[in-house]
């Protein structure tokens, strides 16, 4: 198994999430099995299209 490893957020650059504008994301953690742990920055009135994730997802909002 790989040695899951979490980033330095302070560090790192926020990147523009194409397929959604108003959206941009940061990863938190590399690698992560069959997902994904990132954090969302969303513009007020963003709206995320209803989609499909292959795995379970879990999204806490602040």
């Amino acid at each position: 198994m790989t040695k899951q490893t979490f980033v330095n957020t302070e560090a790192e650059t926020w990147f523009e999430f194409q397929p959604v504008p108003g959206i941009k994301l940061l990863s938190l953690a590399e690698p992560v099995p069959k997902g994904s742990i990132h954090r969302l920055r969303m513009i007020a009135g963003t709206v995320i299209p209803v989609h499909y994730h292959p795995s379970d997802e879990y999204v806490y909002v602040l």
